[in-house]
């Protein structure tokens, strides 16, 4: 992994700003919230003691508190938002916003009831299954009828057990005629009219329905009602009385006096009938705080938002406008304050909905619920969270920016030291060291500075190992001229004993290996020289490679010696005289590779920017380990078995002369590794 990508993902850990951000925003929004929802239990438990007070506005009787069940067949009235059409129509009528008990549970041979209050009045819509429909026919002074016909009788009871009765029936679909009627069978109505009480007649597909209105305190607090035919026989009917149970506009009006600005309150009874509601829940958010006022961040906030999930609930139906089952309702009605959050749905913004038990005294009446919108809170934390991410982010790309660039620029310093490291030793074995950076104060700086001295040592300790053999020529060459001399002396002077001599010829003879030492050492000296005061001509390359090979048959005449030159002309500017001495170590280097009676071939090919001259032997390959120092000096795969010395310096000496004529010289192996072949390319001019 390169420092660069290293430096990155370090860089990346400052995204645990963002993250550390948004917790941070989470545990400041919990703190609001439980301080709101405090507040609001507060407010919530203040209402419930007002409500407390008059427990008459809950319950018109106190057996409704304890035997009421919808189950059985009793009936709640639940307050009207809008006071309904009286058009025999049922489309007008609210449908709870989930199941209600005993709401659509009608009973076998009952009829479909409706019951609403608004104001001080009762609305009942019923509606009968019936195969024949009869109407009344009126009499002569149009107050009893003449004939039987279809009708409703509606029995009810007040909360002093009086019982009351009317007859309700029509002339024709329209308008009901409702007279006050005998209690029991044959429901016998009286000539008396009920102007109190309103209604249309409706027929439908299976029967009739009607739909009436009347004074909220005629009806009492239980209702039976009974459809008859034309022959004062039942066809429908409840089971007996019923509780009526309804919401209490009187209640409404006293929380509308209490309930603050903004808030919405509600009243239910302990089995969770909503008895009353007043108020209205209102979002003023963006006249409060300065950037919801511009919408700012409206586009980042919605995707922060779908990031980062809300902590509140889903709303959820509680069967309004009939009661509210759910929390925190339920846990008011065992006698706990409760309060939860509901994200936004429906129409509605979010929400904070706080419940409270209504008490009086040790009796549990209900719970009062108050609604107040957390719509606000919300796009606050919402803006300050955005605004906090928008930070950190942009701090965390500015990190990542800047860490990239300092990567970069780490990486360039150290891709420099290191290409000057490595191509400090060239291909000819000089070292030419160029350390960038070295006046840096860092730690950078400290090691190209480093790389700098050693590389400096090393190329003194190498010159001083390129000029040691010149050196050690000339400090030799005269002691061992003594020896020779002493040598040649004592020989000529007396004559030797035989074991004498042969110590003399083995001194002379190592005296004459020292003498070829000493000149192959000052050879590479000598041509270093020559080459610096040669002088360079224009002649024909091709000419000189000809007439090298015939000479060189006759030299190596134990091996097979091959010459390929091209026809044409081959002209370069440099030294005959070099190219010859350069041809003649390589011959001589090959010759000693190559078994006898083995090829070596001389060839000369035109590039299309360069001349290829190659000397090419079968024998052993190369050396591994002599790759790339091959062309060095005093480096030498070959051993002494012929009695001549082999220092190395003959590549060497090729690589100089391939060097002043701005020549590239390379060894390579032969396919198959059946030899070895060394080639000079020289530049056409």
């Amino acid at each position: 992994m390169s420092l660069r990508t290293k430096l990155l993902l370090l860089s990346l850990l400052t995204l645990i700003l963002p993250w550390a951000g948004w917790k941070y925003a989470q545990q400041m929004e919990n703190t609001l919230r439980s301080g709101q929802e405090a507040a609001l239990i507060t407010t919530a438990d203040v209402l419930g003691r007002v409500v407390a007070s008059e427990p008459e506005l809950l319950y018109r009787t106190g057996e409704l508190r304890d035997t009421f069940d919808p189950k059985r067949g009793d009936l709640f009235a639940p307050l009207l938002l809008t006071q309904p059409l009286i058009d025999g129509f049922a489309d007008e009528w609210p449908e709870p916003t989930r199941p209600v008990p005993g709401f659509g549970d009608a009973q076998p041979n009952a009829p479909l009831l409706r019951l609403g209050v608004h104001g001080r009045s009762l609305h009942v819509y019923a509606e009968i299954k019936t195969t024949r429909r009869a109407y009344e026919t009126p009499s002569g002074n149009e107050t009893v009828p003449e004939s039987g016909s279809d009708r409703l009788i509606i029995l009810t009871r007040d909360e002093f057990s009086r019982e009351r009765a009317w007859s309700i029936s029509a002339l024709a679909p329209g308008p009901i005629i409702v007279r006050p009627s005998d209690i029991g069978s044959p429901w016998r109505p009286h000539s008396d009219g009920m102007p109190y009480i309103t209604g249309v007649w409706r027929e439908t597909a299976t029967g009739y329905a009607i739909e009436l209105r009347g004074p909220q305190n005629l009806f009492g607090t239980q209702l039976a009602v009974y459809a008859l035919d034309k022959n004062n026989a039942t066809i429908a009917g409840t089971r007996g009385l019923a509780w009526v149970h309804a919401g209490s506009e009187a209640l409404k009006q006293r929380l509308e006096q209490y309930a603050p600005d903004g808030v919405r309150v509600s009243v239910v009874d302990v089995n969770g009938w909503l008895l009353a509601r007043a108020g209205e829940v209102t979002v003023n958010a963006t006249s409060t705080y300065p950037g919801l006022q511009a919408n700012e961040y409206g586009f980042m906030r919605s995707v922060y938002r779908g990031l980062f999930p809300s902590s509140s609930v889903k709303p959820q139906a509680y069967g309004l406008p009939y009661g509210m089952w759910g929390a925190p309702v339920d846990e008011a009605r065992q006698g706990t304050n409760a309060a939860i959050w509901f994200d936004q749905a429906s129409g509605e913004p979010s929400l904070v909905r706080a419940a409270v038990p209504v008490r009086y005294g040790d009796e549990l009446l209900g719970a009062l619920v108050v609604e107040q919108p957390g719509e606000q809170l919300v796009l606050v934390r919402e803006l300050a969270l955005t605004r906090l991410l928008n930070l950190t982010l942009v701090a965390t790309l500015f990190s990542v920016t800047v860490m990239l660039v300092f990567a970069a620029r780490l990486s360039h310093r150290i891709r420099r030291l290191s290409r000057a490291a490595r191509t400090a030793l060239t291909a000819e074995g000089r070292i030419e060291h160029s350390i960038p950076g070295t006046e840096a104060r860092d730690e950078l700086g400290a090691l190209a500075r480093s790389y700098d001295t050693l590389l400096g040592r090393v190329k003194e300790y190498t010159i001083y190992l390129q000029t040691l053999g010149t050196k050690l020529s000339h400090e030799l060459r005269t002691p061992l001229t003594i020896v020779s001399s002493s040598l040649d002396n004592l020989v000529s002077e007396e004559t030797l004993a035989p074991n004498a001599q042969s110590y003399v010829d083995r001194a002379r003879s190592g005296t004459n290996r020292m003498h070829a030492i000493l000149t192959a050492l000052s050879e590479a000296t000598r041509v270093e020289q020559s080459i610096e005061h040669t002088d360079r001509v224009r002649f024909d390359l091709s000419e000189l490679v000809r007439n090298m090979g015939q000479a060189y048959r006759q030299t190596f005449a134990q091996h097979r010696i091959e010459t390929q030159v091209p026809g044409e002309s081959c002209t370069i500017d440099g030294s005959p005289d070099l190219i010859a001495q350069l041809l003649d170590k390589l011959m001589d280097n090959a010759s000693d590779f190559t078994p006898v009676g083995k090829q070596i071939t001389l060839a000369l090919e035109i590039g299309p920017r360069e001349y290829r001259l190659s000397v090419s032997n079968e024998g052993p390959p190369l050396p591994p380990q002599l790759n790339d120092r091959l062309f060095e000096s005093l480096v030498s795969s070959r051993g002494s078995a012929d009695g001549k010395p082999h220092l190395g310096l003959g590549l060497y000496i090729v690589r100089l002369i391939a060097d002043f004529h701005g020549s590239r010289v390379s060894a390579t192996n032969l396919p198959d590794d059946t030899g070895v072949s060394i080639t000079l390319e020289i530049p056409r001019t």
